[in-house]
């Protein structure tokens, strides 16, 4: 048993008789008599209802919150009284730079109004009176058991971290804990995909989950958020895209369309986390290139992983002939180069811009340019 209370309370009889007293109806009521900030929230837009953005107000409010959290060190939520003899959680995050972004409390109200279900909202019927030439099955499994590899993890990293935060970061782990949902979701309509093929789970990848564990292993909740929403899911949101172009059929096209709208979400949190700490503390900048030089290489070493890279190449070409193939490398090329643009344009729009001159991982995408036929 890893906590034991320092009381048993069977055996104390002060607290045996209070309980006794109050259920007598002899009421103590002090808590009434706290001193409390007294407010009245009403939603700005009564079409959109009562959001978080709507209770921004005085000592509730997440404006004004200081960037260490010295006071609360308990699961008291933000605002309430604390009386003495409450709980140290010793909360391993308690800046507020580690976790904050512009409009956190929009991206927590949007991922709830947006939410959808894997089990009935994909044709699943449909689907499956597909069938997909042998081939094209085999390499779109093999792609969906990558997926289904890469949303576990995400799954698991919001959710290593929900527990560490502050307690008064509430809109933060609320937003991760829908996150943590969504990436559960994707994990299940990825598998749910991969067996409804036909051809089952294929293989793992090696070296994938090297790249997977350097996600989870991050030693803060700052260098987690920078790795997994700004590089990984920023670079997998080009993947969704592009793999709803080269999906088999129109059902798997709208299970990407799906997908896509929660990982917009979980990149746009990470792109207004990292900008607010370059806005806020711009001495970290230095730090923040170092990490994502070892992020960035675990990316280019992705390229190890035949068992992801070959099958978008089957998949993007249609087929194992050599024309497919030959047309599949040309579109997987377009596809890698718009991926690793894509992620140097939102760097830059954090406040990021020279780090596309810096990277190891551009000069390589420079290299590789002047080796690709005109």
């Amino acid at each position: 048993m890893s906590y034991l209370s320092t009381i048993d309370f069977t055996e104390d009889q002060a607290f045996v008789d209070r309980f006794q007293r109050t259920m007598r109806g002899d009421l103590e009521l002090s808590w009434m008599d706290v001193p409390r900030e007294r407010v009245a929230c009403r939603p700005e837009n009564a079409r959109r209802g009562l959001t978080f953005r709507d209770l921004d107000v005085g000592a509730y409010g997440f404006t004004e919150m200081p960037e260490l959290i010295r006071e609360n060190r308990s699961f008291a939520p933000r605002g309430a009284a604390m009386p003495e003899g409450l709980p140290d959680l010793q909360a391993e995050v308690s800046r507020k730079s580690e976790v904050w972004a512009y409009n956190i409390e929009g991206y927590y109200e949007e991922a709830m109004t947006r939410q959808w279900n894997a089990t009935t909202d994909i044709p699943w019927a449909e689907l499956q009176s597909v069938d997909l030439p042998e081939d094209i099955g085999k390499a779109y499994a093999q792609l969906l058991t990558f997926l289904t590899e890469v949303e576990m993890i995400a799954t698991d990293v919001p959710a290593k971290w929900m527990g560490r935060l502050n307690a008064d970061f509430f809109e933060v782990k609320n937003f991760i804990a829908t996150q943590a949902m969504d990436e559960a979701r994707h994990a299940e309509i990825f598998r749910k995909r991969a067996l409804s093929t036909g051809w089952g789970l294929m293989r793992a990848s090696a070296q994938n989950e090297f790249n997977l564990k350097f996600l989870r292993d991050a030693d803060s909740f700052a260098e987690a958020s920078l790795a997994l929403h700004l590089q990984a899911e920023g670079m997998v949101l080009t993947l969704f895209r592009f793999s709803e172009y080269i999906s088999p059929t129109e059902g798997d096209k709208k299970l990407f369309r799906l997908v896509m709208q929660d990982e917009a979400r979980h990149v746009g949190y990470g792109m207004q986390h990292l900008k607010w700490v370059l806005d806020h503390f711009p001495e970290r900048r230095e730090a923040i290139h170092h990490h994502l030089d070892e992020a960035e290489n675990f990316v280019f070493g992705g390229g190890y992983a035949t068992e992801v890279l070959e099958p978008f190449i089957i998949l993007s070409g249609k087929g194992l002939k050599k024309e497919n193939i030959a047309e599949g490398v040309r579109i997987t090329n377009a596809f890698q180069l718009k991926q690793t643009d894509e992620y140097f344009e939102r760097l830059a729009k954090c406040g990021l811009p020279e780090r596309r001159e810096r990277s190891r991982l551009w000069k390589m995408v420079e290299m590789r340019k002047q080796t690709m036929p005109a």
